[in-house]
């Protein structure tokens, strides 16, 4: 026999994309200008919900401006944990693309595998990792040009360049959010661990993620608050696990962004 929630049923639409969900709401129940995403380590840098979005927009402007990146595209993350992660990751969502993200502890040969397999069109790595990331683009034919460094470190070569210097300068206006039929294209490729084989590419559309942020938000929203409590700032969350699992991309990645609490980004790996 079928068993029902103890939850009530939720409405899950069909017609809005991850990005709708996060930044074109009616909903907000706390100032646009409340610290989201603070590094956790250092405690010198973080993004509110303003600023998180129009960097978001500024990196996707840039992509399609100077990568002529489009709807479709595959942009691969081989970094460990980043404040900097939520804006290039919601910057190519924002541009329709499909993010893909890998082990940093991967070896050249293990990234170039996903690279192939999900057909990426560039890649975001930090520098301590820029050796592996170069080795592995080189052999799936990716170009230096289309290699990117976040976090705070840059390169002393100024061979790389920061996601921050992927903006538009070029009518930046022209370039706009992506539409999106979001039960049909992807937003995530996230991959398996392989323990069976090869790892598999797990194919995820905007309505998978809007759905499960919904289901997430009907369980546990009742316990967090984006606003009161010692300072009125509202509850606070640590980021620790890895950036680059699928668990942390809807929770604490997009979620603090979605529910209004902080969270505080902690390093996973040196």
């Amino acid at each position: 026999m079928p068993y029902t929630s103890a939850y009530p049923a939720l409405d899950i639409p069909n017609d809005v994309d991850l990005w709708s969900l996060l930044f074109e709401r009616n909903d907000l129940n706390f100032p646009q200008t409340k610290e989201l995403i603070v590094d956790g380590e250092t405690g010198k840098r973080s993004y509110t919900w303003a600023g998180l979005r129009d960097a978001s927009i500024a990196f996707g402007k840039g992509l399609k401006d100077l990568w002529g990146f489009r709807k479709g595209h595959v942009l691969a993350m081989y970094t460990p944990n980043s404040i900097d992660t939520p804006v290039v990751t919601l910057g190519a969502i924002w541009a329709g693309g499909i993010v893909t993200p890998a082990n940093p502890l991967y070896t050249a040969e293990e990234l170039a595998f996903q690279l192939k397999d999900s057909n990426a069109k560039g890649l975001v790595t930090q520098l301590p990792y820029l050796k592996t990331a170069l080795e592995a683009a080189k052999r799936v034919g990716i170009p230096e040009d289309r290699i990117i460094l976040l976090g705070d470190a840059r390169d002393p070569q100024r061979k790389f360049k920061h996601f921050s210097q992927i903006i538009s300068t070029n009518f930046p206006n022209r370039f706009k959010k992506a539409k999106i039929n979001p039960q049909n294209d992807l937003v995530f490729l996230v991959y398996s661990s392989g323990t069976t084989g090869l790892p598999k590419g797990v194919c995820l559309t905007h309505h998978n993620l809007v759905a499960n942020m919904l289901q997430m938000f009907a369980i546990e929203g009742r316990f967090v608050h984006p606003t009161g409590g010692p300072g009125g700032e509202g509850d606070k969350q640590l980021a620790v696990l890895p950036f680059f699992h699928i668990y942390v991309s809807l929770h604490p990645h997009l979620q603090s962004q979605r529910r209004g609490v902080r969270a505080d980004k902690m390093g996973y790996l040196p």
